[in-house]
C-alpha cells in the first residue's frame, strides 16, 4: 500500500529575545492560496486546481505535453511488469530515491531489476527522456509504486500537464503525490509554464518541509524557483505606467505606495528585464502589481521570496543560536532598510560599516515589530546554513544585497518552526 504522510499545523509564537543584533525593524505576511490537495486548504499552499484563486493554473490544455503520438519507438522505456514488484516496497524506495540529492540518485537507478526499471523511466522526467516515458505508459501500467502513482503517471499520459493537475487536486498527502508534484514543477517549466510551476514548486517545498525532506535537498529547488522568478512577468499581474519628465525609481516607487503597492525598484527593473536603473522619457514599464512576502522557516535554515504566492527565490541562510532563537511569527519590515549598517552591541561601543568586526554584514532589513531582530547579511560567510545569529536572519553578504533591492517598507515577513 502506498504511504500516507499526514501534515500537522504548525502554531506561531513571537518570542522576545534579546539579540546582539540590534538595528531596524520588519514584516509579516498572511497568504490566501488553497491546498492542491482537493477539499483540504491552507493559508501557505496554493491550489492548482483551474478556476481556483491565488496563483492560477492556465485554462486545460493549454501546456499539455505534447502528444505521445510524436516519439521516436527506439527511445521509449517501458515500465517492468507490475507482478515484479511489491508496491508497498518500491514505493519506500521512490521515496528514498527522492530525498537523495540530484548527484546521489543514480544509483537507486542502475540495474536490471524491475524496480530499477520503474524508478529509471520516471527518472527521465527529471533528466530530459520525459517524452520516452510518456510513451511507455501509454503502452503499459505504471502501477508498480501502487493505485496513486498509477492514477496521475495515467492521467498525465493521457492528458499531459492540464490532466496531472486535475488528478493532483483530488486525494491526500503521500509519497505519489509528492513526485508527481515535483515532476508537474519539472515538465511546465520545460514548456514555459512558469505560473502552473510556481504554484506546483510551492507545494513541493511545503510538503518535504512537511515530510522532514533534508534541507540540502529543499535547497536543490533554487535553480527552479530562480527559473520561476525571471519569468515572473509573463504570468503575474501588472499595469502600465508612462515615464514622465522627472521621475526617477524613488519617485515611482513612492507614489506607487501611495496606491498601496509595494513595487521595490530592483523588482520593477527585474520585472522589465532592465540591466540597471536607467529610464528613459516616455518609456513604457511594467509595474507588477503582485503581492511580496518573505516566508522564513527556523528549523530548516532557509528563506525563500513570494510573489502571489510563488516562490521566486530560494536562500540558505542561519537563525539564531541556543538561548537566543529567532522569534516566529508575523513582521514587518520598517523604514530601517540601510545599505551601510553598523552595529550596536547591548553595552558597547557601535561597530561602524566595513569593520570586519561587524556581523551585520552588507545590508540591514530590520522589522517594526522589535528593532533588535531583522534580516541582514554576515562577516563570517562560512557559518550560514546554521545556528550562530543573535537571533536575527543572517544571509551571505551577496544574497543579501539582491534581496535588498526587492523589499520595501511595510514588506511582510513570515517565520515559521
Amino acid at each position: 500500500m502506498p504511504r500516507f504522510l499526514f501534515v500537522a499545523a504548525i502554531p506561531f509564537f513571537l518570542f522576545a529575545c534579546g539579540g546582539e543584533e540590534s538595528h531596524s525593524s520588519s514584516d509579516v505576511i498572511e497568504i490566501s492560496l488553497d491546498d492542491l490537495e482537493g477539499n483540504e486548504s491552507s493559508p501557505n499552499e496554493p491550489n492548482i486546481n483551474p478556476g481556483s484563486s491565488g496563483v492560477q493554473a492556465p485554462g486545460i490544455g493549454e501546456v499539455a505535453t505534447p502528444p505521445a503520438t510524436a516519439l521516436k519507438e527506439e527511445i521509449q522505456a517501458t515500465p517492468a511488469s507490475a507482478s515484479k514488484m511489491d508496491p508497498t516496497t518500491a514505493l519506500a524506495a521512490l521515496d528514498s530515491w527522492h530525498r537523495e540529492l540530484t548527484a546521489q540518485r543514480n544509483h537507486l537507478v542502475s540495474g536490471n531489476s524491475a524496480l530499477a526499471g520503474e524508478l529509471s523511466g520516471f527518472a527521465g522526467i527529471f533528466t530530459g527522456d520525459a517524452d520516452a516515458y510518456r510513451g511507455s505508459l501509454n503502452n503499459q501500467s505504471a502501477d508498480g509504486f501502487g493505485t496513486d502513482f498509477e492514477r496521475f503517471a495515467s492521467a498525465w499520459a493521457s492528458g499531459g500537464t492540464a490532466g496531472l493537475q486535475r488528478a493532483l487536486s483530488k486525494g491526500a498527502v503521500g509519497t505519489a503525490k509528492l513526485v508527481w508534484t515535483d515532476a508537474l514543477a519539472e515538465l511546465c517549466l520545460a514548456t514555459d509554464d512558469y505560473r502552473l510551476a510556481g504554484s506546483a514548486l510551492t507545494i513541493v517545498i511545503k510538503d518535504m518541509l512537511s515530510s522532514g525532506y533534508d534541507r540540502e535537498r529543499v535547497l536543490e529547488l533554487q535553480e527552479r524557483v530562480a527559473l520561476v522568478g525571471r519569468n515572473a512577468h509573463t504570468f503575474l499581474p501588472s499595469k502600465e505606467y508612462e515615464v514622465k519628465n522627472g521621475d526617477s525609481y524613488w519617485v515611482i516607487c513612492r507614489d506607487l505606495r501611495k496606491d498601496g503597492i509595494i513595487a521595490p525598484q530592483g523588482w520593477i527593473s527585474e520585472f522589465n528585464h532592465k540591466r540597471n536603473y536607467n529610464l528613459r522619457l516616455g518609456e513604457t514599464l511594467k509595474i507588477p502589481t503582485a503581492t511580496l512576502e518573505i516566508r522564513a522557516w527556523r528549523g530548516a535554515r532557509f528563506m525563500a521570496l513570494y510573489a502571489d504566492g510563488a516562490p521566486i527565490r530560494l536562500y540558505s541562510v542561519s537563525m539564531g543560536k541556543k538561548g537566543k532563537p529567532t522569534p516566529l511569527g508575523s513582521f514587518t519590515f520598517s523604514t530601517d532598510l540601510l545599505e551601510e549598517p553598523i552595529y550596536y552591541p547591548a553595552g558597547g561601543t557601535s561597530v561602524p560599516y566595513g569593520n570586519p568586526d561587524n556581523p551585520l554584514g552588507e545590508r540591514w532589513m530590520g522589522f517594526k515589530e522589535d528593532r533588535q531582530y531583522g534580516i541582514h547579511g554576515t562577516n563570517s560567510e562560512d557559518t550560514i546554513g546554521s545556528f550562530e545569529s543573535g537571533g536575527c536572519i543572517r544571509m551571505h553578504n551577496a544574497d543579501a544585497k539582491a534581496l535588498f533591492e526587492l523589499v520595501g517598507s511595510g514588506m511582510k515577513v513570515t517565520i515559521y518552526a
